[in-house]
């Protein structure tokens, strides 16, 4: 990745240092922006920063530890804006698009632990070092485009999707293809394989069924991705595979973009999933959609006699409106959209470490002194593959959005009723198996959040919102029960 970017800054500073005498293509540019948020940014967290050690590199007299955050608090941190960023681009026309991005965030346990949720600082040690998030090419063409580098694919409709959704950005190649009402996606998505010491002993030692003994651990982890489907004014109509690979370095039989459902679900190094989607236009301002997604499907045939199996099912159905409010005078667009998501205790999960549909992040971090008893340098999060909020849920999402005609006004209204057992995805997937829904610590949450911006000029923006949320059992603990409101507000300049 470091390579890359070199030879992009390259690029992009040959661009830039053109003068106007120089030969160059009429239709070749760059960009160059500056970007800077005075802001605080309140959000729902869980009650601890870190609920649990890791791993200790130092022995049990050392200190060198890694914590483990949740995944609420490390969610609600990556929509932190930066309170300054670089961006910069290149192009050739609409043809070939070069983006990075190069933010100044603050550290996630210094913003954790901010009264006032701060974005920015001035001290060297609350800064984060987990830069960039976002640095990609892309290939553009009429039947579509060819991304690669650091991003976050957009493949649903609603950020409730259970099929890669909970992740903020992945190191990718997307291929999408249209032609005619026939649409095609292809991903390659390399994955963090850190393992903790206790994770390596689990991929040194598990098996599965039909793994017939063999033991996977080169350390490496891809996501495979292929869709195909069709769509159309009606509506639309896919089939998803996903491919987990894990414990073995990538052949090209494993992911080879013309042959979907490859042969390697029986080997021990692979966890496949399969997504069903569905969507129905009725009109052109309302849309209806599903997906339903089967994990670790239990075929009757070769399976290992008396081992029983668990099919995983994760399912979402959503409904989005636009509201046009022109017969009230020019008013803007009322959007809004309601989603229902539902996913088992074991869904994502696997026995083997390396095969969880999970994203490990690192969040490295030089906020805590290394001389104090606590100390820690590493933050870790498993993100999960498919919906936001992970495993054994039952949840709710309504939102609203109004856009003014000049774009210059905007303000969004997300209500939620969540309900969540305690099965995670660092959970023992054994005992998630043969859990019910919502089983163990059942966590009840009511949230509501409000958001709006003014865009003033190009130059210079503010933006301001509030939320509150009611738990039963929050963070699984029984009878902890709390209510917690936050507020946000800022300004944003871009020069």
């Amino acid at each position: 990745m470091k390579k890359v970017l070199v030879l992009f800054f390259v690029i992009a500073s040959s661009v830039i240092a053109r003068t106007e005498g120089s030969l160059q293509p009429d239709n070749l540019y760059s960009t160059f922006n500056l970007t800077l948020n005075i802001a605080s940014w309140g959000a729902p967290t869980a009650s601890q920063f870190a609920a649990d050690t890791m791993e200790n590199f130092g022995g049990k007299n050392g200190n060198w530890r890694a914590l483990r955050v949740p995944l609420e608090t490390a969610r609600q941190f990556e929509t932190l804006p930066p309170f300054f960023a670089l961006n910069l681009g290149a192009g050739y026309g609409n043809t070939f698009v070069i983006n990075a991005e190069f933010p100044l965030r603050r550290d996630i346990e210094a913003w954790y632990n901010d009264g006032y949720k701060t974005t920015f600082t001035l001290k060297p040690s609350e800064l984060d070092l987990n830069v960039p998030t976002d640095a990609w090419a892309q290939w553009n063409n009429p039947a579509g485009f060819v991304k690669f580098g650091r991003f976050k694919p957009e493949l649903s409709p609603t950020p409730n999707t259970i099929m890669l959704g909970g992740v903020p950005y992945h190191d990718a190649i997307y291929w999408n293809f249209n032609a005619g009402i026939a649409k095609y996606d292809f991903l390659i998505i390399s994955l963090n394989s850190w393992l903790d010491s206790t994770e390596i002993a689990q991929q040194q030692t598990t098996t599965i069924p039909n793994q017939r003994g063999r033991i996977y651990t080169d350390p490496t982890k891809n996501l495979l991705i292929h869709r195909v489907g069709i769509k159309s004014d009606w509506g639309f109509l896919s089939i998803a595979e996903q491919s987990l690979i894990g414990g073995k370095n990538l052949e090209f039989r494993d992911f080879s973009p013309f042959a979907a459902w490859h042969n390697n679900f029986s080997y021990g190094y692979s966890k496949m999933s399969t997504v069903f989607e569905a969507g129905l236009s009725p009109g052109k301002m309302s849309d209806f959609y599903w997906q339903f997604v089967i994990e670790d499907l239990q075929s009757p045939v070769g399976e290992v006699e008396g081992d029983k199996g668990y099919t995983t099912f994760a399912f979402l159905a959503g409904y989005k409106q636009k509201i046009p409010l022109g017969k009230f005078g020019n008013l803007g667009d009322l959007e809004s959209r309601l989603d229902i998501v539902r996913t088992d205790p074991q869904y994502n999960n696997n026995k083997v470490p390396l095969q969880k549909m999970t994203s490990r992040k690192i969040y490295n971090s030089n906020y805590r002194e290394q001389g104090k008893p606590n100390f820690a340098d590493m933050y870790i999060v498993d993100y999960p593959l498919g919906y936001r909020r992970g495993p054994d849920a039952l949840d709710l999402w309504w939102n609203l959005k109004y856009v003014s005609p000049n774009k210059k006004i905007s303000a969004e209204l997300e209500t939620a009723f969540l309900r969540q057992g305690d099965c995670e995805l660092y959970s023992d997937h054994q005992e998630c198996s043969e859990r019910n829904l919502l089983g163990g610590v059942e966590e009840k949450i009511f949230l509501m959040d409000f958001s709006g911006q003014f865009i003033f000029n190009t130059y210079f923006s503010i933006f301001s919102g509030a939320g509150f949320q009611i738990a039963q059992n929050k963070d699984h603990i029984d009878g902890y029960n709390k209510t917690d409101a936050w507020f946000r507000g800022g300004l944003r300049v871009r020069l």
